[in-house]
Protein backbone atom coordinates (compact mmCIF):
# COMPACT_ATOMS: atom_id res chain seq x y z
CA UNK A 1 0.00 0.00 0.00
CA UNK A 2 1.04 3.24 -0.46
CA UNK A 3 1.46 4.55 3.17
CA UNK A 4 4.09 6.56 4.96
CA UNK A 5 4.92 3.97 7.50
CA UNK A 6 8.76 2.58 8.14
CA UNK A 7 8.13 -0.34 5.85
CA UNK A 8 6.34 1.20 3.12
CA UNK A 9 9.48 4.10 3.51
CA UNK A 10 11.65 1.53 3.61
CA UNK A 11 10.64 -0.72 0.70
CA UNK A 12 10.26 2.76 -1.47
CA UNK A 13 14.05 3.51 -1.48
CA UNK A 14 14.77 -0.45 -1.60
CA UNK A 15 12.68 -0.39 -5.24
CA UNK A 16 14.48 3.43 -5.89
CA UNK A 17 17.88 1.67 -5.14
CA UNK A 18 17.02 -1.28 -7.39
CA UNK A 19 16.22 0.63 -10.44
CA UNK A 20 18.68 2.85 -10.63
CA UNK A 21 21.40 0.22 -10.46
CA UNK A 22 19.37 -1.46 -13.32
CA UNK A 23 19.50 1.33 -15.54
CA UNK A 24 22.94 1.88 -14.72
CA UNK A 25 23.61 -1.96 -15.44
CA UNK A 26 21.75 -1.98 -18.99
CA UNK A 27 23.49 1.74 -19.94
CA UNK A 28 26.97 0.24 -19.32
CA UNK A 29 26.19 -2.76 -21.32
CA UNK A 30 24.78 -0.94 -23.99
CA UNK A 31 27.83 1.15 -24.14
CA UNK A 32 30.66 -1.56 -23.60
CA UNK A 33 28.92 -4.70 -25.50
CA UNK A 34 26.54 -2.52 -27.92
CA UNK A 35 23.13 -4.28 -27.04
CA UNK A 36 21.79 -7.07 -25.87
CA UNK A 37 18.66 -9.56 -26.19
CA UNK A 38 16.83 -12.54 -25.00
CA UNK A 39 18.96 -14.40 -25.81
CA UNK A 40 22.81 -13.04 -25.47
CA UNK A 41 24.37 -13.60 -21.36
CA UNK A 42 23.29 -10.57 -20.09
CA UNK A 43 19.28 -11.14 -21.60
CA UNK A 44 19.11 -14.82 -19.79
CA UNK A 45 20.62 -12.92 -16.53
CA UNK A 46 17.86 -10.79 -16.72
CA UNK A 47 15.71 -13.44 -17.28
CA UNK A 48 16.63 -15.53 -14.46
CA UNK A 49 16.13 -12.29 -12.04
CA UNK A 50 12.55 -11.58 -13.83
CA UNK A 51 11.53 -15.58 -13.07
CA UNK A 52 13.13 -15.12 -9.18
CA UNK A 53 10.90 -11.80 -8.72
CA UNK A 54 8.04 -13.33 -9.76
CA UNK A 55 8.20 -16.33 -7.73
CA UNK A 56 9.39 -14.32 -4.86
CA UNK A 57 5.88 -11.96 -5.69
CA UNK A 58 3.50 -15.63 -5.79
CA UNK A 59 5.19 -16.62 -2.69
CA UNK A 60 3.37 -13.35 -1.17
CA UNK A 61 0.06 -15.67 -1.56
CA UNK A 62 1.29 -18.58 0.25
CA UNK A 63 2.30 -16.22 3.13
CA UNK A 64 -0.53 -14.60 3.21
CA UNK A 65 -1.90 -17.69 4.21
CA UNK A 66 0.68 -19.31 6.41
CA UNK A 67 -0.83 -17.58 9.45
CA UNK A 68 1.91 -19.43 11.41
CA UNK A 69 5.14 -18.28 9.68
CA UNK A 70 7.73 -16.37 10.93
CA UNK A 71 9.22 -15.71 7.48
CA UNK A 72 9.31 -11.48 7.81
CA UNK A 73 5.97 -10.17 8.62
CA UNK A 74 3.12 -9.97 5.97
CA UNK A 75 3.28 -6.39 6.37
CA UNK A 76 6.60 -6.42 4.97
CA UNK A 77 5.87 -8.56 2.75
CA UNK A 78 2.76 -6.53 1.26
CA UNK A 79 5.47 -3.58 0.66
CA UNK A 80 7.58 -6.01 -1.28
CA UNK A 81 4.97 -7.54 -3.43
CA UNK A 82 4.28 -4.11 -4.65
CA UNK A 83 7.23 -2.11 -5.35
CA UNK A 84 8.83 -5.54 -6.34
CA UNK A 85 5.91 -6.04 -8.79
CA UNK A 86 6.54 -2.90 -10.12
CA UNK A 87 10.02 -3.40 -10.59
CA UNK A 88 9.75 -6.95 -12.33
CA UNK A 89 8.12 -4.74 -15.50
CA UNK A 90 11.42 -3.28 -15.64
CA UNK A 91 13.78 -6.39 -15.38
CA UNK A 92 11.83 -7.92 -18.23
CA UNK A 93 12.32 -4.48 -20.30
CA UNK A 94 15.98 -5.38 -20.24
CA UNK A 95 15.48 -9.20 -20.85
CA UNK A 96 14.26 -8.18 -23.85
CA UNK A 97 16.64 -6.00 -25.35
CA UNK A 98 13.28 -3.77 -26.32
CA UNK A 99 12.52 -6.21 -28.78
CA UNK A 100 9.32 -7.89 -29.35
CA UNK A 101 9.67 -10.91 -31.59
CA UNK A 102 8.32 -13.90 -29.49
CA UNK A 103 4.59 -14.08 -29.67
CA UNK A 104 4.68 -15.82 -26.71
CA UNK A 105 6.74 -13.84 -24.69
CA UNK A 106 4.89 -10.98 -26.26
CA UNK A 107 1.48 -12.28 -24.68
CA UNK A 108 3.11 -12.84 -21.24
CA UNK A 109 4.45 -9.45 -21.25
CA UNK A 110 1.16 -8.22 -21.84
CA UNK A 111 -0.52 -10.02 -19.28
CA UNK A 112 2.23 -8.70 -16.77
CA UNK A 113 0.98 -5.67 -17.52
CA UNK A 114 -2.53 -6.17 -17.01
CA UNK A 115 -1.16 -7.87 -13.70
CA UNK A 116 0.89 -5.07 -12.19
CA UNK A 117 -1.50 -2.45 -13.20
CA UNK A 118 -4.79 -4.72 -11.15
CA UNK A 119 -2.05 -4.84 -8.44
CA UNK A 120 -1.48 -1.21 -8.38
CA UNK A 121 -5.12 -0.64 -8.66
CA UNK A 122 -6.00 -3.21 -5.88
CA UNK A 123 -3.67 -1.27 -3.87
CA UNK A 124 -5.28 2.06 -4.11
CA UNK A 125 -8.42 -0.21 -3.09
CA UNK A 126 -6.98 -1.84 -0.15
CA UNK A 127 -5.51 1.38 0.88
CA UNK A 128 -9.08 3.40 0.73
CA UNK A 129 -11.93 0.96 1.43
CA UNK A 130 -10.98 -0.50 4.54
CA UNK A 131 -11.43 3.06 6.01
CA UNK A 132 -14.31 3.59 4.13
CA UNK A 133 -15.70 0.13 5.43
CA UNK A 134 -14.73 1.57 8.90
CA UNK A 135 -16.59 4.32 8.47
CA UNK A 136 -20.00 2.49 7.85
CA UNK A 137 -19.17 -0.39 9.91
CA UNK A 138 -21.67 -1.24 12.59
CA UNK A 139 -21.73 -3.67 15.85
CA UNK A 140 -24.29 -5.59 13.53
CA UNK A 141 -23.31 -8.42 11.67
CA UNK A 142 -24.54 -8.24 7.98
CA UNK A 143 -27.04 -10.89 9.44
CA UNK A 144 -28.28 -8.91 12.10
CA UNK A 145 -28.90 -6.03 10.25
CA UNK A 146 -30.85 -7.99 7.70
CA UNK A 147 -32.54 -9.24 10.21
CA UNK A 148 -33.36 -5.64 12.07
CA UNK A 149 -34.47 -4.42 8.50
CA UNK A 150 -37.00 -7.42 8.52
CA UNK A 151 -38.27 -6.41 12.46
CA UNK A 152 -38.85 -2.54 11.03
CA UNK A 153 -40.57 -3.88 7.91
CA UNK A 154 -42.87 -5.64 10.06
CA UNK A 155 -43.68 -2.75 12.40
CA UNK A 156 -44.48 -0.77 9.81
CA UNK A 157 -46.91 -3.08 7.99
CA UNK A 158 -48.76 -3.39 11.32
CA UNK A 159 -48.87 0.73 11.91
CA UNK A 160 -50.34 0.94 8.28
CA UNK A 161 -52.59 -1.94 8.51
CA UNK A 162 -56.38 -1.03 8.56
CA UNK A 163 -55.73 2.81 7.58
CA UNK A 164 -57.28 5.13 5.16
CA UNK A 165 -55.91 4.81 1.45
CA UNK A 166 -53.71 7.96 1.92
CA UNK A 167 -51.93 6.37 4.46
CA UNK A 168 -51.47 3.31 2.72
CA UNK A 169 -50.54 5.34 -0.07
CA UNK A 170 -47.73 6.51 1.72
CA UNK A 171 -46.72 3.64 3.36
CA UNK A 172 -46.71 2.35 -0.13
CA UNK A 173 -44.36 4.73 -1.58
CA UNK A 174 -42.13 4.77 1.62
CA UNK A 175 -41.49 1.04 1.02
CA UNK A 176 -40.91 0.86 -2.51
CA UNK A 177 -38.17 3.33 -2.01
CA UNK A 178 -36.26 0.84 0.02
CA UNK A 179 -37.37 -2.29 -2.19
CA UNK A 180 -34.26 -3.16 -4.13
CA UNK A 181 -35.01 -3.50 -8.46
CA UNK A 182 -33.55 -4.97 -11.17
CA UNK A 183 -30.51 -5.68 -11.54
CA UNK A 184 -29.77 -3.92 -8.04
CA UNK A 185 -26.54 -6.04 -7.56
CA UNK A 186 -25.28 -4.82 -10.80
CA UNK A 187 -26.22 -1.19 -9.47
CA UNK A 188 -24.83 -1.45 -6.48
CA UNK A 189 -21.49 -2.03 -7.42
CA UNK A 190 -21.56 0.78 -9.77
CA UNK A 191 -22.61 3.01 -7.17
CA UNK A 192 -26.38 3.47 -7.36
CA UNK A 193 -27.21 3.17 -3.80
CA UNK A 194 -30.85 1.07 -2.77
CA UNK A 195 -33.29 3.97 -1.86
CA UNK A 196 -31.61 6.71 -3.50
CA UNK A 197 -28.95 6.68 -1.10
CA UNK A 198 -27.88 9.29 1.16
CA UNK A 199 -30.46 11.66 -0.63
CA UNK A 200 -33.27 9.28 0.05
CA UNK A 201 -32.59 9.21 4.03
CA UNK A 202 -32.86 13.08 3.67
CA UNK A 203 -35.78 12.89 1.31
CA UNK A 204 -37.76 11.29 4.08
CA UNK A 205 -37.13 14.25 7.08
CA UNK A 206 -37.55 16.90 4.06
CA UNK A 207 -40.87 15.21 3.15
CA UNK A 208 -42.81 14.86 6.66
CA UNK A 209 -44.56 17.66 6.87
CA UNK A 210 -45.93 16.97 3.48
CA UNK A 211 -46.43 13.71 3.95
CA UNK A 212 -48.60 14.36 6.92
CA UNK A 213 -51.17 16.48 6.11
CA UNK A 214 -51.96 13.95 3.24
CA UNK A 215 -53.38 11.96 5.99
CA UNK A 216 -56.63 12.62 8.66
CA UNK A 217 -55.41 14.17 11.79
CA UNK A 218 -56.46 11.31 13.89
CA UNK A 219 -53.51 8.97 11.17
CA UNK A 220 -50.79 11.91 11.71
CA UNK A 221 -49.61 10.51 14.41
CA UNK A 222 -49.51 6.53 13.91
CA UNK A 223 -47.88 7.90 10.33
CA UNK A 224 -45.12 9.97 12.35
CA UNK A 225 -44.40 6.42 13.91
CA UNK A 226 -43.53 4.81 10.13
CA UNK A 227 -41.82 7.73 9.05
CA UNK A 228 -39.14 7.32 11.93
CA UNK A 229 -39.21 3.72 11.28
CA UNK A 230 -38.89 3.91 7.26
CA UNK A 231 -35.60 6.44 8.01
CA UNK A 232 -34.31 4.02 10.51
CA UNK A 233 -34.73 1.37 7.90
CA UNK A 234 -33.08 3.27 5.19
CA UNK A 235 -30.44 4.34 7.23
CA UNK A 236 -29.96 0.66 7.74
CA UNK A 237 -30.09 -0.45 4.54
CA UNK A 238 -27.63 2.26 3.07
CA UNK A 239 -25.26 1.12 5.90
CA UNK A 240 -25.37 -2.41 4.85
CA UNK A 241 -25.16 -1.70 0.99
CA UNK A 242 -22.17 0.29 1.58
CA UNK A 243 -20.38 -2.71 3.68
CA UNK A 244 -21.22 -4.99 1.12
CA UNK A 245 -20.42 -2.61 -2.31
CA UNK A 246 -16.49 -2.78 -0.83
CA UNK A 247 -16.58 -6.25 0.11
CA UNK A 248 -18.01 -7.19 -3.78
CA UNK A 249 -15.78 -4.54 -5.32
CA UNK A 250 -12.52 -6.51 -3.25
CA UNK A 251 -13.42 -10.02 -4.31
CA UNK A 252 -14.20 -8.93 -7.87
CA UNK A 253 -10.55 -7.25 -7.75
CA UNK A 254 -9.19 -10.98 -6.65
CA UNK A 255 -11.40 -13.06 -9.01
CA UNK A 256 -8.99 -10.82 -11.25
CA UNK A 257 -5.86 -10.29 -10.08
CA UNK A 258 -5.36 -14.00 -9.01
CA UNK A 259 -6.50 -15.84 -12.29
CA UNK A 260 -4.39 -13.45 -14.52
CA UNK A 261 -1.26 -14.29 -12.50
CA UNK A 262 -1.66 -18.15 -12.85
CA UNK A 263 -2.02 -17.11 -16.64
CA UNK A 264 0.87 -15.62 -16.77
CA UNK A 265 2.82 -18.36 -14.86
CA UNK A 266 1.70 -20.27 -17.75
CA UNK A 267 3.03 -18.00 -20.17
CA UNK A 268 6.50 -17.69 -18.78
CA UNK A 269 7.02 -21.50 -18.45
CA UNK A 270 5.81 -21.89 -22.21
CA UNK A 271 8.27 -18.96 -22.98
CA UNK A 272 11.15 -21.04 -20.70
CA UNK A 273 10.19 -24.10 -22.14
CA UNK A 274 10.38 -22.68 -25.60
CA UNK A 275 13.69 -20.79 -25.26
CA UNK A 276 15.66 -24.01 -23.60
CA UNK A 277 14.17 -26.28 -26.78
CA UNK A 278 15.12 -24.37 -29.38
CA UNK A 279 18.37 -23.36 -27.81
CA UNK A 280 18.89 -27.18 -27.69
CA UNK A 281 18.10 -27.63 -31.14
Amino acid sequence: MFLTNKKSILWRWIGAILLVLLVASYWWLARAAGSTHGGSAWGIAYGIAASALVLLLVAFGWRKRAYRSKVGTLEGWLQAHVYLGVLVLVVVLLHTGFRFEDRVAVAAFVVMGVVVLSGLVGTAFYTVYPRLLTEVQSDLSPAETSERLNRLTASMARLASGRSRAFEGVYRDVVTRSTPRGLAGWKLMLGRMPGGGRRGVEAIGNRWTGLLARVPPEEQEPLRQLLMLARQQQELHLRLAYQERYKNLLDVWLWVHVPLSVVLLILIAAHVTAAFYFGAI
